[in-house]
């Protein structure tokens, strides 16, 4: 905790406003530890459960804009609420996560705390949450419209046949669209991939071949 800040003043920072109060007073009843973390590329999230000698831990990325960062922590709350009732053997994202996910999410679908644009796809993705956010499209698209500019691009923001490398040096060439994925062939080693929509990558130069 920051000298001379409460939870709700930390959270407050991260949080759409009229959100950090319910938030807080969920961290209030539970002994779970909140860690706002680096970026890392892997997760915006995640939860580890306690022991004997540690309180569970949620983690959530310091970077995602204030509905990402709500949704990711709300998701990790569910584990974390599972965890705490000893429910026994469950599936991480089964059925119980699902139910305890669309409770926790409930209080924050009220029309007028977040926008239109996010509270329609947040509620439809609640129907049956995935594993994670991003992987539905409509609601992964709707949050990135509130990130703050990258630079970053989407292999979605190009047009077909153009080129894409990833980080790791692999250079690509985007193909047609199959239902949800892009298809795409690696120029390294002639392999067909498939790109989500939402796969952030770099562009590269028409000329290479």
């Amino acid at each position: 905790m920051i000298r001379g800040k409460t939870l709700n003043d930390i959270l407050t920072e991260y949080l759409p406003v009229g959100c950090a109060e319910p938030v807080a007073e969920w961290f209030g009843n539970h002994r779970v530890i909140l860690r706002i973390t680096r970026n890392r590329r892997s997760k915006l999230g995640d939860f580890r459960g306690g022991s004997q000698v540690a309180y569970p831990r949620i983690s959530v990325n310091h970077d995602l804009n204030p509905y990402s960062f709500l949704i990711t922590l709300i998701h990790e709350m569910a584990h974390a609420e599972l965890f705490l009732s000893k429910a026994g053997r469950i599936k991480p994202h089964g059925e119980q996560w699902k139910q305890t996910y669309r409770l926790l999410a409930a209080p924050f679908l009220k029309p007028g705390l977040l926008p239109d644009d996010i509270r329609q796809p947040f509620a439809a993705y609640l129907k049956n949450p995935a594993a994670s956010s991003t992987s539905d499209i409509h609601l992964a698209g709707a949050l990135r419209q509130y990130d703050v500019a990258t630079g970053k691009t989407l292999i979605s923001d190009l047009p077909e046949e153009a080129l894409f490398a990833l980080p790791d040096g692999r250079v690509f060439r985007r193909g047609i669209k199959l239902r949800k994925r892009f298809r795409c062939v690696c120029l390294n080693n002639k392999r067909i991939y498939l790109f989500s929509p939402l796969a952030e990558i770099l562009q590269v130069d028409s000329s290479v071949t």
